[in-house]
């Protein structure tokens, strides 16, 4: 959800109504931002079958024919499913303006068979979806697109929530760069936190949810969290780790080092000196945003060339997920200890802050 706030925030704002079709999971992130909750499509990513087969395809063949299956080949499976709710629902109520995750593909299918004004917004997986749309989406949602006599299936213009040269080689179609804005309950501090700072640097770290809800990653990903633990021991740095629930199986003997489930993490970036962060999309912005530099470890999906993409604009440094606590302890210190990554972070800010505010209303008036 967290992904889509940049659009749900402003339209809330602006007085718009907000619903959000979405699987049965995502009932209670919407009621905590006051959007209206429809169910359509299943709950298929978590089923413990589809997440063991993508694990042991990302362990044994790699991050590339990881995501050629999911999505190139999980995800168009699922559109049906997910255009037949629709379509159903917004056959008795037709809303004046549909934004779908770039990667919805049913919602693209459903608004187009109603002749709806349809955006993409992008969640993060825009350019791999362009990279896999010729050769694995589109010949898969073809024979879908042929029965509701669509024609060949493309991505609809898009909205990215950061400068789309940060992201992309080749910009999507009529791609549209707009203010981001993140939920407010995410943008403050619980008591706990809200406290003097010590006069330490403060380390937070955390390798996202995806990671720790597959069955088949969290062994690696607890490996990682624990190499990132022992080298925060030597850095004489405050630490927060935030673990999901593979918080309880990380405990630590150092009483600066304090491992939770969840945080805000937007909030909490605001405070922080350096981010250890797999590189989702969403936490590099919420870095942004808070001017923190990161050590990226990007783990699967967009993540690796996300967290390569901000190491090559100088905003942090990224390795491998298989790092030693040496290899990390060392990237660690390097950034905390090398000024030109807060400047480079303050300047990425000031450009994310610059992005037009996204309107509602205009954007509609413009697609007919």
């Amino acid at each position: 959800m967290s992904a889509l706030d940049f659009v749900t925030c402003p339209a809330l704002e602006q007085g718009h109504h907000v619903a959000l079709h979405a699987p049965l999971m995502f009932r209670h992130e919407a009621r905590r931002r006051g959007v209206e909750f429809h169910s359509a499509g299943t709950n298929w990513t978590c089923d413990p079958v589809v997440q063991q087969t993508a694990s042991e395809i990302w362990k044994e063949s790699g991050n590339a024919p990881f995501n050629r299956y999911v999505f190139g080949h999980l995800w168009p499976e699922q559109a049906e499913a997910k255009a037949h709710d629709l379509l159903t629902a917004w056959t008795r109520a037709r809303p004046d303006l549909v934004i779908a995750e770039c990667s919805d593909l049913g919602a693209h299918l459903a608004a187009k068979v109603l002749g709806l004004p349809l955006l993409a917004a992008d969640n993060g997986l825009g350019p791999m979806l362009l990279d896999l749309w010729d050769t694995d989406i589109a010949p898969a949602l073809f024979p879908l697109y042929k029965q509701h006599e669509q024609d060949t299936p493309t991505l609809p213009p898009m909205l990215t929530p950061a400068p789309v040269q940060w992201f992309y080689g080749p910009p999507p179609p009529q791609a549209r760069a707009v203010r981001r804005t993140v939920a407010q309950f995410r943008a403050t501090l619980p008591e706990w936190l809200d406290r003097s700072p010590s006069s330490r640097p403060l380390i937070y770290v955390s390798l996202g949810t995806l990671t720790t809800a597959m069955s088949g990653l969290r062994t690696v990903v607890g490996s990682a969290y624990r190499e990132i633990m022992a080298a925060l021991s030597g850095t004489g740095c405050d630490a927060i780790v935030s673990a999901g629930d593979l918080a309880e199986h990380l405990r630590s003997a150092d009483p600066r080092i304090k491992v939770v489930e969840h945080v805000p993490q937007p909030a909490l970036l605001r405070r922080a000196d350096l981010f250890v962060t797999h590189g989702g999309r969403a936490s590099l912005l919420d870095a942004v945003q808070g001017a923190t530099p990161v050590l990226g470890m990007g783990v699967l999906a967009d993540q690796p060339d996300n967290a390569a993409a901000f190491a090559r604009h100088g905003l942090g440094r990224a390795l491998h997920l298989t790092a030693t606590r040496g290899e990390i302890a060392d990237a660690m210190t390097a950034i905390l200890g090398t000024s030109r990554y807060d400047a480079a972070m303050s300047a990425a800010e000031a450009e994310l802050s610059q992005l037009p505010p996204l309107d509602l209303k205009e954007l509609r008036d413009s697609l007919y």
